[in-house]
């Protein structure tokens, strides 16, 4: 089984257009973009999608087999790509939060897309993985996923403004191996739609992972850790990142 990131940043993305701080700068000058947060599972030569924002994800995995879509929540950040997607000539499972509107039409045009409401703590298995929703606090009904292969746990958790106690405690339950936490602000917002890297690291540690990765960052975030040299305990992604897991 292998992870792999096709983006780590916020809604934005980097560089932002026409922004000129240090860090869109940089990235330009290095022909470098990274996009928001979306990654992939590949099992036996088969895809699963986490989350599904970018708009040609249809085209990055044109000859593969997509067996499925673990979509957190139906902002256009992670579900934008399903709009080309639901035109394949395989038929393709998407489940995902309950929310009745879902994104622009794709509940009415299902086209190759079938819909899977999933319930947080209701589990279902993927070929050799199994899956459980988790809830995470959002301006949307959100869910992140915890998924275990073999004797292997890897929690997937993104957008996020906070866990609830009976999450944390599920989670802690599981003995996380590894986990991916949104991180979108520096420690000067302390309220908002997503947590600050502050907030995320407290929650790795008071999950106890094994190993914790921090994504979704903004690139004034980027910004604030570069000028005031912040150095934390958890290290944020790029675009590209993976993990081989045996």
């Amino acid at each position: 089984m292998r992870i792999e990131f096709l983006g780590t940043a916020d809604s934005a993305g980097i560089p932002v257009h026409n922004c000129k701080c240090e860090i869109c700068n940089c990235y330009r000058q290095k022909g470098l973009i990274n996009l928001s947060t979306n990654a992939f599972i590949k099992i036996n030569d088969k895809i699963i999608l986490l989350d599904c924002g970018i708009e040609n994800i249809s085209n990055i995995f044109d000859g593969k087999e997509i067996i499925a879509v673990l979509l957190t929540h139906f902002h256009s950040d992670h579900c934008l790509g399903l709009l080309r997607l639901r035109h394949s000539k395989q038929n393709i499972t998407c489940f995902h939060p309950k929310d009745k509107e879902g994104f622009s039409d794709l509940f009415k045009h299902k086209h190759s897309i079938t819909y899977i409401e999933n319930k947080p703590f209701e589990s279902f298995k993927i070929d050799e993985l199994l899956i459980t929703p988790i809830s995470l606090i959002h301006s949307k009904n959100t869910n992140g996923y915890l998924i275990e292969y073999k004797n292997f746990k890897l929690a997937y958790l993104t957008d996020c403004a906070g866990i609830k106690f009976e999450t944390i405690e599920f989670l802690k339950s599981k003995n996380i191996d590894l986990a991916f936490l949104d991180a979108c602000y520096d420690e000067r917002k302390i309220q908002g739609n997503h947590l600050n890297y502050l907030q995320a690291s407290k929650l790795l540690d008071e999950l106890e992972v094994k190993e914790g990765y921090l994504i979704h960052a903004s690139h004034t975030t980027f910004e604030y850790i570069k000028n005031n040299k912040i150095v934390s305990k958890y290290k944020y992604i790029n675009k590209g990142f993976f993990k081989e897991i045996k």
